[in-house]
């Protein structure tokens, strides 16, 4: 004799047994997420540092690849070390 023993789980079956409140719950809980939302503080503009340095080399009658490599390069290496100490 097999008999058939369905498991339910009990929030399941309450939920479908009571759709109203359900759907009630379901407003609240988003009532009080959109007020805590507004209710956070927040900066319109939040300040943003981003550190940046600018190297520029002039060096007149080299060609640009050379001023790259020979020269912008090794100082960009030398700020960068620098800078992050």
């Amino acid at each position: 004799m097999e008999k058939n023993k369905f498991r339910e789980f009990f929030a399941t079956s309450w939920a479908i047994d009571n759709k109203t409140s359900v759907y009630v719950l379901t407003i609240f809980i988003t009532i009080l997420g959109i007020m805590s939302y507004k209710s956070i503080p927040k900066e319109q503009f939040p300040e943003i540092v981003i550190p940046t340095i600018i190297v520029n080399t002039v060096y007149p009658g080299t060609s640009p690849e050379d001023m790259e490599n020979l020269i912008t390069r090794p100082i960009e290496k030398q700020v960068k070390r620098h800078w992050r100490r």
